[in-house]
């Protein structure tokens, strides 16, 4: 201290002022070091009692807690909250908490239309940022709900804190609440798109489980392809179902009640989808958990972008479209860049996933790679074809229930109507809700099996699809017998209807035809225009009588000979696409006739000789 005064004596400043800033300075210092230590240190005390679990939105445990939490009384008695509609979770489920907002006349009916849209139910959701407590089994819960990124509206994230000294009542937390949303879930089918910008698996929503009831295919494929799934499901093996035949004809519906039956989610990827490439299909494939079904939709389609599909179309790019496309290549590039290399590598190359099951559906197997098709890509082929008389009489039985037998006693009748419940239907949720105003009408088994027979005699052999008659039979839902009366006309309109639109699609292919060579010969007149005016500048330029002069009449000779023949040759081009236009008549209706004796095969398991025929 004396020395600092001795190096600001001769300055002439008063060392008094200065030591008492020193002072205060020091003390401040120590006082905030002090109280910045002993709040670390009650922190640090207080943290030692708490175990604090963090659970992210984009794993599942996050799913189960919200909907755990949707379901405690004090989650809804919250003394800050945020009003809104939006009560579907990601998961399907509606979280509706214990502070919901409802009119005495909207508990019974939930289902009611206003103005024909959907009545909205005001739910009460605790806000974020802000802790909320829970008693939970002799322990206080602090549960914060945050947004890691708020600006693009997802990220959310829990924390929940207890006091305790171990994490066994976190994991009863967390296995409870895992219970209780498997037991609400299980009656749906959750559906994950693949995401070609991240390279994940993003939900894309949950569908009630179709009952197997419901797929009417020949006798035995639903029980092969059934058995088959469970022998290889959840096994180190990879497993490959290919669905293929006519549009409409119920493989997509397949699928997804066989994801029902066995209790599995369905992941579709799209391989047209826009940033699709190899490298990001085989990181999709990576991250493809082990007891899944994996759907690859119209795999014919797999290499094209077009929104239409001709008899003469390989799935792949032609000739003309590349070259149409040359210039306007940075427009309409998508950044697609999947092969099929890369596609054939992704299905069961080293870092493909096992254990979960493969289907792709596609209308024209003719056009796939064998090497996309061999055993071991594609294990168990299904063909599905045009309805057939009995999968018409078994589809008009599912569409027209019939009453139960009667029964001496009505604890009898009860079990019986409990014994003819479908075991995948046994779980689903009965909403209250009112009776419709047109019921179906209820008809005795006898007749309804009469009516199912009289409906399958009157639809022609493999002719019409099962998408067709389960239109028919929708229109008509409560007209039973008025369905079977009526069911000859229709087919009369049907064939009227593809009849048109047939002679519809050829006109245009024909006008089509038409204007592309009416352009070809323009094009090839401007090319002859333009290469006699550049002959004619190069003899004018040149200022000498030269041999050309004897060459260009014969050039024009030339060209007014070709242009003759150009226009002959377009005649007789469309001479010939009028023939050829005709001639597929015949052809068409010869494989008609001849179509009904040959036998297609609806099972083919590759490698063994067992198949179901029609």
């Amino acid at each position: 201290m004396d020395t600092l005064k001795n190096m600001l004596s001769p300055l002439g400043m008063n060392t008094s002022a200065i030591q008492d800033t020193l002072k205060l300075v020091v003390i401040g210092g120590t006082v905030e070091t002090a109280r910045r230590a002993s709040i670390s240190a009650w922190n640090g005390f207080i943290d030692s009692f708490f175990l604090t679990a963090h659970f992210s939105q984009e794993d599942y445990p996050y799913d189960w807690l919200m909907h755990w939490l949707s379901k405690q009384p004090a989650w809804g008695r919250s003394r800050e909250f945020e009003i809104t509609t939006r009560t579907v979770s990601r998961n399907g489920l509606t979280q509706a908490t214990t502070g919901d907002l409802e009119d005495e006349d909207e508990v019974e009916d939930e289902d009611a239309l206003v103005h024909g849209r959907r009545k909205r139910k005001v739910a009460f959701m605790p806000s974020l940022d802000t802790t909320h407590t829970i008693y939970y089994r002799g322990h206080w819960l602090r549960i914060t709900r945050t947004k890691r990124y708020p600006d693009y509206g997802h990220g959310a994230s829990l924390k929940i804190s207890v006091v305790a000294r171990n994490n066994d009542i976190l994991k009863k937390l967390v296995l409870e609440a895992k219970r209780e949303y498997e037991k609400d879930a299980e009656h749906r089918v959750h559906i994950f798109m693949a995401d070609t910008t991240y390279g994940c698996w993003r939900w894309n929503g949950a569908r009630q489980k179709r009952p197997m009831s419901s797929i009417v295919l020949q006798p035995g494929v639903k029980d092969m392809l059934l058995a088959d799934c469970k022998d290889f499901l959840g096994i180190p093996f990879r497993r490959g179902y290919l669905l293929y035949g006519v549009p409409g004809s119920g493989k997509t519906s397949l699928i997804h009640s066989l994801a029902g039956e066995l209790g599995l989610d369905i992941y579709v990827v799209s391989l047209s989808s826009k940033g699709m490439s190899d490298n990001t299909l085989s990181t999709l494939m990576g991250h493809v958990p082990s007891r899944c079904i994996l759907l690859l939709e119209d795999l014919d389609a797999a290499f094209t972008r077009s929104v239409s599909r001709d008899a003469s179309s390989t799935g792949a790019p032609t000739a003309s479209a590349s070259t149409s496309t040359t210039n306007s290549n940075n427009d309409t590039n998508d950044g697609s860049t999947l092969s099929l290399s890369g596609l054939l590598n992704s299905l069961d190359g080293v870092a493909a996933a096992e254990g979960r099951l493969l289907f792709a559906t596609t209308n024209h197997i003719e056009r796939l790679d064998p090497a996309l098709s061999r055993p071991g890509r594609m294990d168990v082929w299904v063909n599905f074809t045009h309805a057939t008389k009995w999968q018409a009489e078994g589809i008009f039985k599912c569409f027209f229930p019939s009453k139960p037998a009667p029964s001496p006693s009505p604890a009898s009748s009860e079990l019986n109507l409990q014994d003819t419940v479908d075991v995948s239907q046994q779980n689903l949720p009965l909403p209250k809700r009112k009776a419709p105003a047109h019921a179906i009408p209820v008809l005795e088994e006898a007749e309804i099996a009469e009516l199912a027979k009289r409906f399958a005699d009157a639809i022609p052999e493999g002719e019409l699809s099962v998408a067709a008659l389960q239109g028919y039979l929708l229109k008509n839902k409560v007209r039973p017998k008025e369905c079977v009366e009526e069911v000859a006309e229709w087919i009369i309109q049907e064939r009227e209807t593809r009849e048109k639109l047939k002679k519809e699609k050829a006109e245009q292919e024909e006008a089509k035809e038409k204007l592309d060579r009416k352009e070809r010969s323009k094009s090839k007149k401007a090319h002859r225009a333009e290469a006699a005016l550049k002959l004619e500048a190069s003899v004018s330029t040149s200022g000498t009588i030269t041999p050309a002069e004897t060459i260009v009449p014969v050039i024009h000779a030339e060209s007014s000979s070709e242009s003759d023949s150009s226009n002959g040759g377009i005649e007789a081009d469309t001479e010939e696409s009028l023939t050829s236009e005709e001639e597929p008549d015949k052809p068409a209706g010869s494989t008609i006739e001849t179509k009904e004796p040959t036998k297609e095969k609806w099972v083919a398991v590759k490698g063994q000789q067992t198949s179901s025929e029609t």
